[in-house]
C-alpha cells in the first residue's frame, strides 16, 4: 500500500487536530451542561469520605495556593488570649474551631459539641442575658449561658429533639417562656457558587402571595441591617446571611466568641471566607443517561419537589469573582434559596430576623448521598432529626405537604426509584 504524500499527511494531521479541538470543546460544553457536573467547572470528581474537603476543580495555581493557606486557618483551634477579659476564644462559646461542627466540611451531628441551640422568647424577642443562642461552654473563670440536655422523643418511626436548658439564677428558661431549636451545622460545599447566583434569578422563583395557586409561596428573606439597602439572605437554615463573609463572621462571633477585627484579624476572616467560597461540590455517582437518573428525575418533577428544590441555577459573571471558575456556571444545587412555610411539624418557635419558626430556606441537595460516607452518621433537616432521606421527606409539611402526600402514595418500586436517585446525588 502506497504511503500518503507529505501534503496529504499534513491535511490528515490538520483534520485530526481540528477534531481534537472540536472534541474538547464539545466535552467542555456537555460537561458544563451535564447534571452530573453538579458544580459546573468547579465540580469535584472525588466521591470518597474526603470529597467535601477537596478544593474546587478549575482553580488557577494562585487560587489553589490561597485556598490551601486558608485551609490551615479553617482547621485552627482557637484558645483564650492574654489581655482584656474575653480576648481570644470565648468567654462563652459552642466550639473552638470551624471543623468541630463542620465535620470534614459536612454536617454536624445532632449532639452538643457539633451543634448548638437557638432560642427566642415566645414573642420572638431575644432572651435577656442570652440573646438568640445558647453558648454551652466557657473558658476557665467564666460560666456557660446554660447547661443543655438533648433527649429524643420517637413516635411512629420518626423522632424529634426535646431540649432542656438549666441555669442558676432567676432567668426563666422554661419552654413556656423560651422557644428553643437544636441546629446542626450544614455542609459547606458550593457556597461560593450559590453566592454568585444573580439576585434576579432567585427572585424569579419567588411567589410570596401564591399568585399561581399551586400552594407554594416561596419568599425572599430581605435582611434589614443598619440603614443601608435591604440585602437578600441566602445562607443559613433561615437565609439569615446575605454573603459567605457575613455567615463566617457570625459563626466566629456567635459560635466561638471571636470578634473581628480584634480576636481575629481581617486577613484571617477573609481567608476562612475564601476557603468556603472555593469548595466545589461532588459530581453525581451516575451519569444523566443512567436509568436510575432518568426515572428519579422524572419522579422528582412529577411530585413537584422541583418547585422548591429547583434543579438548575446559573451563576453570574463578575470581574471581582473570588475565583474565575465561579463565573457563568450552570450548577445543579436543587434549591431556590427562598423561605418556605414547612408546617407545624417543623415549627421550632424560634423567629430569626423576620423569619418565623415554621419558615426554612430550601436546603440544597447536592452531595446528599454522601452524608453517611463523609460524616459517619446521618442527621438531616435543621436539627438532624431525620436519620434517612425518606424520614426527612415525611417531615415535610406546609407548602410541601402535597408533595409529601404524593410521595407516600407512590408504589414501593417508584418510591425506591426516587430514593435511589437522591442517594446518588
Amino acid at each position: 500500500m502506497a504511503r500518503p504524500s507529505r501534503v496529504l499527511r499534513r491535511v490528515l494531521l490538520a483534520l485530526l487536530a481540528l477534531a481534537v479541538v472540536l472534541g474538547l470543546g464539545l466535552r467542555q460544553v456537555w460537561g458544563a451542561a451535564d447534571p452530573r457536573q453538579a458544580a459546573g467547572a468547579m465540580t469535584v470528581a472525588n466521591r470518597t469520605s474526603a470529597s467535601f474537603e477537596q478544593p474546587a476543580a478549575g482553580l488557577t495555581p494562585a487560587e489553589l495556593e490561597r485556598h490551601q493557606v486558608a485551609d490551615v486557618l479553617f482547621d485552627r483551634t482557637h484558645v483564650p488570649l492574654e489581655g482584656p477579659a474575653g480576648a481570644g476564644l470565648g468567654p462563652r462559646f459552642n466550639a473552638a474551631s470551624c471543623i468541630a461542627c463542620h465535620v470534614r466540611n459536612g454536617r454536624g451531628r445532632p449532639l452538643m459539641g457539633e451543634s448548638l441551640v437557638r432560642v427566642a422568647l415566645r414573642n420572638g424577642q431575644p432572651v435577656p442575658g442570652l440573646g438568640h443562642q445558647v453558648r454551652d461552654r466557657a473558658v476557665f473563670g467564666a460560666r456557660p449561658d446554660a447547661a443543655v440536655t438533648v433527649a429524643w422523643l420517637e413516635r411512629e418511626g420518626r423522632r424529634r429533639p426535646e431540649i432542656r436548658l438549666e441555669r442558676d439564677g432567676s432567668l426563666d428558661l422554661s419552654e413556656r417562656s423560651v422557644a428553643r431549636s437544636l441546629r446542626v451545622a450544614p455542609p459547606l460545599i458550593g457556597l461560593g457558587l450559590l453566592e454568585a447566583v444573580p439576585e434576579e434569578a432567585i427572585l424569579a422563583h419567588a411567589d410570596p402571595d401564591d399568585r399561581d395557586g399551586d400552594g407554594i409561596s416561596g419568599r425572599p428573606h430581605w435582611l434589614e441591617e443598619g440603614k443601608g439597602t435591604p440585602r437578600l439572605g441566602r445562607f443559613g437554615w433561615k437565609a439569615g446571611a446575605a454573603t459567605v463573609r457575613d455567615q463566617t463572621a457570625a459563626a466566629f462571633l456567635n459560635d466561638m466568641g471571636l470578634t473581628s477585627p480584634g480576636d481575629i484579624g481581617t486577613r484571617e476572616l477573609e481567608l476562612v471566607t475564601y476557603y468556603s467560597q472555593t469548595l466545589g461540590a461532588p459530581r453525581t455517582a451516575l451519569p444523566a443517561t443512567s436509568p436510575v437518573v432518568r426515572r428519579g428525575r422524572e419522579l422528582f418533577g412529577t411530585l413537584q419537589c422541583a418547585r422548591c428544590h429547583v434543579p438548575r441555577l446559573t451563576t453570574g459573571r463578575s470581574p471581582g469573582a473570588v475565583a474565575g471558575a465561579i463565573n457563568g456556571q450552570p450548577i445543579w444545587p436543587y434549591t431556590d434559596l427562598l423561605l418556605h412555610d414547612m408546617g407545624p411539624g417543623l415549627d421550632d418557635g424560634v423567629a430569626e430576623k423576620g423569619a418565623p419558626g415554621q419558615e426554612w430556606r430550601t436546603a440544597p441537595l447536592w452531595g446528599l448521598g454522601l452524608a453517611q460516607r463523609v460524616n459517619g452518621s446521618v442527621g438531616f433537616l435543621h436539627d438532624g432529626r431525620a436519620r434517612t432521606i425518606e424520614e426527612a421527606i415525611l417531615w415535610h409539611g406546609g407548602e410541601a405537604a402535597a408533595a409529601r402526600e404524593r410521595f407516600t402514595a407512590l408504589a414501593p418500586l417508584q418510591r425506591r426509584s426516587l430514593l435511589d436517585w437522591l442517594q446518588q446525588l
